[in-house]
């Protein structure tokens, strides 16, 4: 029998085209020098990536996320040069924009290896290197309820300054030993230290379809406010349409999602969001005034547009970007590792509508704020890929006293994904005695299982039996 070093190049590049993942080429590259030799040509290392990509299936977003982003960066250079929103095409016009029509295209799916360029494939390889980042990130430590902060988690400021300080002294117990890695009362999470293929397959597609979800919502965010939004919300539904034809296993998948988008914007964004703290009002909506003794409802407010902001113009790689800069920058009079202002256009290139250069705890200007801060929400809200043709959830936020209470949003693409996990449960729900309903028990019990779904939720099957357990009536 023939030893994989006797085999002839041509042969052994065969080879590397039935391989399933990215990962089994460059450890199949590194098995001895014959097969390194066959992928140090650029050509034939780009070849089999192509193939590589094409077939498998956690890269099945990423042709679409390739061509959202090259909308993306369009619709910056543009913006750069004419600084003014897009108009949007309005009810009973029979042509869409060249905007709308170049983001209605971005979700045509590939029919052939030959549709990936060179550049595409070179990219999907950074960016699958790149977001192997998150994955060391929540494999650090099993996350709890407390680790978790959503924009709507209470209308109480109090409360919500409380959970804030709550995520991030966490974090820094954790930093200084003081809080285990592990959650002691969950004994069999000790053992779960890596992803296996499988599971980094999952975590990639589902960071990936995650963040063409957030792009499409980004580019609904550049068009003129207010105006009727019923063309552009068809057009949200024709695409997500699209991505959900992407979907196999139906269960498996939204879970995922829901898992990695609570994830990076419930956690990563919060924890760091002090990076971004106590600038002017020129950074504005990226930055919130952090010493909350102040004015607590006016600071709080501050950040929770700034956390529901973050959410729609942070894509992963930004949340890359602000964690590592969280963790390696000091305080002064150790240098400042500031964002640079190419990366600040990018993420929204569009002026700010706040008063440039001033304080944020400027007390003449707070009720000032406090309208542009409204204007800003119901702009994030409208473009939400929540929406439908049927349910526009486009109201304004409900503003509230200079007082205590908070803004009145919604965390829509949270409840968006949430409802998908369960109407994929509901779908083949069994009902039984002494089990609850779903919905009524869901958002507790995920609190506690959620940061383990990949090793709970191993296939479809597993998922659902997991649930099913989940809305049993403890004796």
């Amino acid at each position: 029998m023939a030893i994989i070093i006797d085999l002839p190049p041509e042969i052994l590049e065969q080879i590397y085209h039935y391989l399933g993942s990215i990962d089994d080429v460059h450890h199949f590259g590194r098995m001895c020098s014959k097969t390194h030799h066959v992928i140090q040509k650029q050509n034939i290392y780009l070849e089999i990536m192509r193939s590589i990509i094409h077939s498998s299936p956690q890269h099945r977003y990423d042709f679409q996320l390739c061509r959202s982003l090259d909308l993306h960066r369009k619709i910056v250079a543009h913006l750069e040069r004419h600084p003014m929103p897009f108009a949007a095409s309005q009810p009973g016009v029979f042509s869409f924009s060249i905007w709308e029509t170049q983001l209605m295209q971005t979700a045509r799916s590939c029919s052939s290896p030959a549709e990936w360029t060179d550049d595409m494939i070179c990219d999907i390889l950074a960016r699958y290197q790149g977001l192997r980042v998150l994955e060391n990130i929540w494999l650090e430590r099993e996350l709890q309820e407390q680790d978790f902060l959503s924009v709507d988690d209470t209308s109480d400021a109090q409360r919500f300054v409380h959970r804030f300080a709550t995520l991030v002294d966490r974090e820094q117990k954790f930093r200084d030993g003081d809080l285990p890695r592990r959650n002691p009362n969950t004994p069999h999470t000790w053992y779960y230290t890596e992803l296996n293929a499988d599971q980094r397959e999952r975590f990639y597609a589902a960071v990936t379809c995650v963040w063409l979800l957030n792009e499409i919502r980004w580019v609904l965010t550049n068009f003129a406010y207010p105006a009727n939004f019923t063309v552009q919300i068809e057009i949200l539904g024709a695409l997500k349409a699209r991505i959900e034809m992407e979907t196999r296993t139906p269960l498996l998948d939204e879970l995922d999602r829901h898992a990695v988008f609570t994830f990076m914007y419930h956690h990563l964004l919060p924890l760091h969001a002090l990076f971004m703290a106590d600038a002017s009002s020129s950074k504005l909506p990226f930055t919130f005034a952090s010493d909350f003794s102040k004015d607590t409802a006016h600071c709080t407010r501050l950040l929770q547009l700034f956390l529901m902001a973050s959410q729609t113009y942070f894509q992963p790689p930004d949340l890359v970007d602000l964690t590592l800069r969280s963790r390696t920058s000091r305080k002064p009079p150790y240098p400042l590792l500031p964002t640079p202002c190419s990366t600040e256009k990018y993420r929204r290139p569009l002026p700010s509508l706040f008063y440039p250069g001033h304080d944020l705890n400027c007390t003449h200007l707070k009720a000032s704020f406090q309208r542009t801060s409204i204007a800003h929400l119901t702009l994030i809200t409208r473009s939400s890929f929540h929406q439908t043709s049927h349910d526009m959830s486009q109201g304004g936020i409900s503003p509230s006293a200079l007082g205590e209470a908070l803004f009145k949003v919604p965390d829509h693409a949270r409840r968006y994904l949430a409802d998908r996990v369960l109407v994929a449960f509901e779908k083949d729900e069994v009902r039984e005695r002494g089990k609850r309903e779903m919905r009524g028990v869901w958002g507790k019990k995920w609190s506690i299982v959620g940061w383990a779904v990949w090793w709970w939720a191993g296939s479809e099957e597993k998922a659902r039996m997991k649930m099913e357990r989940l809305r049993a009536i403890e004796q």
